[in-house]
């Protein structure tokens, strides 16, 4: 993993989406529009991408299990994130 890959935003590890998503093994263009509805959680601006916090990482993983589960489409799997928060 190359130094533009991960930045340290005020002393924690953040990862680019570019990276994320070839971690994950899924879609950069998928990875950015469950990003931009907001179910990646909060990310950082930086060197032209946005970055998520490492400690995310897990989440992204629930994230990207449930794509297996309902289908790539972002609203079926905002509804299904939904109902397993409900669930808690």
């Amino acid at each position: 993993m190359s130094d533009e890959e991960r930045v340290y935003l005020d002393g924690e590890l953040h990862l680019t989406l570019e990276t994320v998503a070839r971690i994950y093994r899924v879609e950069v263009v998928w990875l950015r529009e469950v990003y931009d509805r907001g179910l990646l959680g909060s990310g950082r601006p930086a060197q032209r991408t946005v970055c998520i916090a490492a400690a995310r990482l897990d989440h992204v993983a629930t994230v990207v299990r449930l794509r297996h589960l309902v289908g790539a489409d972002v609203d079926a799997l905002a509804r299904a994130l939904a109902d397993a928060v409900a669930e808690l």
